[in-house]
């Protein structure tokens, strides 16, 4: 409210010196100097007028502050004019009472966007259903997730999809294996269907004739479910897809993920709409036939024809996704996909292929790829490192750090607070990172307790609780239902004014990062949070100042950390222990 205070201010001014209408006028544009001695927001509004209004920007700047001074712009105490720029200063005692007052009133409302009436499908995730999930699905799990929750805090109603790949040559490799191989039902379920899919790959490699079989059972199992009956090879698919994703769906757990709809590629084919697809899209002339059916794309700017079909009538992974989507943009009014950069081709033919059918197409979020300094990962040779690895190597880590530190005793205790600070790890190294930028898994930076981990913002919370536990302990504290407005009457240093500054960035942050598709950026603030907070309990005394105004203005703002810690954290999927 105050920038919007400021701005219309500077809007207004500028109607007065220059005759122009707000909208005639170019976007106004606050900035945060860099300390605080110069103010709290600033614009270089003074330089763009100064060819309109022929002077200089240093005496545009002065005129203005002195100006807007006697517009007495709410939650302002001062405006200054430094080197061309205006700077305004917050009112920090208004502005801490009625910001205090807003998160302590809102609680774990506080930051949440109004309701958009918008629908959003999300898909993610959408590893085939052939061996574990690796590390390198877990950046799209993760983003994903993480992504869908900071649409619905900021008011959007969101649907997260799993397309199942159940049609490819993959699951047909893991259908033929399971006749050859026993499954070790004493496994994981995923890693035992991994364990076959690796062992016919051997087989498939040193006898290429049983190549055949493969194909000959994809084009059984289409031949089926165009015909939506049910039999002896429909059934080992769905036995060995279900099975994999059984296991798919205990990794996911584990990070508090959870899927709202898993949409069968072979449902396209059974309802009928991968048939009717193809006959569309080969009346738009844009079909040439040679030993498969190639789709022209030369117009979208695209050179590679997509493969639509094979001679043989059986269709192609991109004729069902192209069949999928289009289902998919039918029942939302916006489509988000989350996809590996090594995906961006069949995206980019897939939207084209709809938008020459005249539907909408979805936004696609890609990611890079994500390793361990160890190296690459290959499903198909059995070289990778699962999930479930990854988060069982956090979690003893974590084990360990809460034992060294001596947080709790109780092995069910200490086992609940690892598994937090263990999926926190995971979640927050992955998701604090930007998607396109490739990036090396590190487990130094993932339990740092210290600088750049998820346990520094857990730690501040847990840190939160216990001034909270002790205040309400203390004899310095008569705090009961004391009246906000009672608080802050006191010059505010700087440490306390960067925290409740910070703390209520938080809905802007998250309507920032709704709108631009990037939890990372409600990951990285967060972290601002905490470590400004950090900050704060190293140079504010609480409960040891004699002055009872500012012990309990300072309880307040350690219960409003505490708050929006929670509320960031819950949006990245991650949960707070409360003692670490």
């Amino acid at each position: 409210m105050i920038e919007k205070n400021i701005i219309d201010a500077l809007y207004k001014k500028i109607n007065e010196l220059t005759g122009k209408s707000e909208e005639e006028m170019e976007t106004i544009r606050l900035d945060e100097p860099p300390s605080l001695d110069l103010g709290d927001y600033s614009t270089n509004i003074a330089f763009r007028l100064a060819r309109v209004l022929k002077k200089s920007p240093m005496i545009i700047a002065e005129e203005m502050a002195d100006s807007l001074k006697s517009e007495n712009i709410e939650g302002i105490k001062d405006i200054k004019a430094v080197n061309g720029y205006i700077n305004f200063f917050l009112d920090y005692n208004s502005y801490s009472k009625k910001g205090v007052k807003k998160i302590l009133d809102e609680k774990n409302n506080f930051g949440k966007g109004e309701e958009k009436n918008k629908k959003i499908i999300l898909e993610h995730t959408s590893a085939n259903p052939n061996g574990p999930l690796h590390i390198g699905h877990s950046r799209n799990a993760i983003v994903g997730d993480s992504l869908k929750r900071v649409l619905e805090f900021a008011g959007y109603k969101v649907e997260t999809q799993y397309y199942v790949n159940d049609m490819g040559r993959q699951e047909a490799i893991v259908v033929f294996g399971l006749d050859k191989f026993e499954l070790d039902k004493n496994k994981k379920p995923d890693h035992a269907i991994g364990e076959v899919y690796v062992e016919t790959n051997k087989l498939l490699n040193e006898n290429p004739e049983l190549e055949e079989n493969i194909l000959d059972l994809m084009k059984k199992y289409e031949e089926s479910s165009e015909k939506n009956e049910e039999n002896e090879i429909t059934k080992k698919f769905e036995y060995a897809v279900n099975y994999a994703l059984k296991g798919f769906k205990e990794t996911l757990k584990n990070l508090n993920i959870k899927h709202d709809k898993f949409i069968w590629e072979s449902s396209y084919v059974k309802n009928g709409m991968v048939r009717e697809v193809i006959k569309n899209l080969m009346e738009t002339g844009k079909v040439e036939k040679d030993e498969v059916y190639r789709l022209d794309l030369s117009d979208f700017g695209i050179e590679k024809k997509l493969v639509l079909a094979r001679l043989n009538g059986t269709s192609l992974y991109s004729t069902r996704d192209i069949a999928y989507h289009i289902d998919k943009m039918k029942n939302c009014d916006i489509g988000i996909n989350i996809l590996g950069a090594d995906h961006k081709l069949t995206a980019e033919m897939v939207n084209a292929s709809l938008k020459l059918l005249g539907y909408n197409t979805p936004e696609i979020v890609f990611y890079e790829f994500i390793s361990l300094p160890e190296g690459s990962m290959s499903t198909r040779r059995g070289r990778f490192i699962s999930i479930d690895e990854l988060f069982e190597e956090a979690k003893t880590r974590a084990i360990e750090e809460v034992k060294k530190r001596g947080v709790a005793t109780d092995e069910d205790e200490i086992n609940e607070i690892a598994h937090k600070i263990a999926t926190g790890a995971v979640r927050y190294n992955i998701v604090r990172i930007s998607p396109e930028k490739p990036m090396v898994f590190r487990w130094d930076e993932a339990l740092d307790f210290e600088k750049v981990g998820c346990p520094v913002i857990q730690y501040a919370h847990a840190r939160c609780c216990r001034i909270l536990e002790n205040g309400m302990n203390n004899d310095n504290n008569d705090n009961g239902n004391i009246d906000i407005n009672e608080l802050f009457d006191y010059e505010l240093n700087d440490n306390e004014k960067i925290l409740i500054k910070t703390l209520l960035k938080f809905p802007k942050v998250v309507e920032k990062s709704a709108d631009v598709r990037k939890p990372q950026i409600v990951a990285n603030y967060v972290l601002d949070v905490a470590q400004a907070f950090n900050r704060f309990y190293g140079n504010c005394p609480i409960l040891k100042e004699e002055n009872h105004n500012i012990v309990h203005s300072r309880l307040k703002l350690v219960e409003c950390t505490k708050t929006v810690i929670e509320n960031g954290l819950n949006i990245l999927g991650i949960e707070c222990p409360g003692k670490m």
